[in-house]
């Protein structure tokens, strides 16, 4: 499915303050391929992280309705009221309420927002964002969470957009090429073609293009839904792989 690259930058602009996000799936595809370049890239998947935004039109736009929203999404996600914390923040461009939970190997957030434009001509809009980061502990977990979010959003109207990030690890530091070598080798896993990279010392990038997935952004004529990374880091000595789909939307 393509997506209008303008509308998407449009709306993350605005949301990136929260979280960044971009994207869109309606289901499990996305993750074999993802999964099987991280392990033809020779490491195993340690963190996930899984999305979702949507502009929720039926929903209502006071602030209790915002709470209202806030508080259901994320214990639709698993996580009672005991286990989240909720904050409210004002500015003249925008209304939110954000519902955040954090314990051991795992994240979450939910944002519910409205955005007031400037101009007598628009009216406001109303947002949902949902981000979970977790530890998997198999395969499974990516399409578990992927379908119990794309749920959570689909159940205030919405129709997510969603994207998806998973890191792993080597010990120590590659010799020179050898990233390059090893993302190549994961987008050969994928059959993905190359469309862009970058590479300079400790660290390299790629972003291509996969049939394995069926969504895709579109930038200058070109799709691209695979996005795959190498940064070496002296800190913990480790080499470190993310990837993305349709691009890395975390920091790495």
């Amino acid at each position: 499915m393509k997506y209008n690259i303008r509308v998407v930058l449009g709306v993350i602009c605005v949301l990136s303050v929260f979280i960044i996000i971009i994207g869109h799936a309606e289901n499990q595809t996305r993750r074999e391929p993802l999964s099987a370049a991280m392990k033809a890239a020779g490491a195993g998947v340690e963190e996930m992280s899984v999305n979702a935004w949507s502009n929720v039109p039926a929903a209502g736009q006071a602030d209790a309705d915002l709470e209202n929203m806030a508080r259901s999404a994320i214990e639709k996600l698993g996580i009672s009221p005991d286990n989240y914390q909720l904050s409210r923040n004002h500015t003249e461009y925008q209304r939110m309420v954000r519902a955040e939970a954090i314990a051991d190997y795992f994240h979450a957030v939910v944002i519910s927002e409205v955005i007031l434009p400037q101009g007598e001509s628009k009216q406001p809009e109303t947002y949902l964002v949902v981000m979970v980061e977790t530890k998997p502990e198999s395969e499974t977990d990516l399409a578990k969470w992927n379908n119990k979010i794309t749920a959570v959003i689909k159940d205030f109207g919405g129709t997510p957009r969603i994207s998806t990030c998973l890191v792993g690890w080597l010990d120590g530091k590659l010799i020179d090429g050898e990233d390059n070598i090893r993302i190549k080798n994961g987008f050969n896993a994928v059959n993905a073609t190359i469309i862009d990279e970058t590479s300079y010392d400790n660290f390299a990038s790629y972003t291509g293009f996969t049939p394995a997935i069926s969504d895709y952004l579109e930038v200058s004529g070109k799709r691209i839904n695979i996005n795959m990374a190498m940064r070496y880091s002296p800190y913990d000595n480790r080499t470190y792989i993310t990837i993305g789909s349709p691009v890395i939307t975390r920091e790495y």
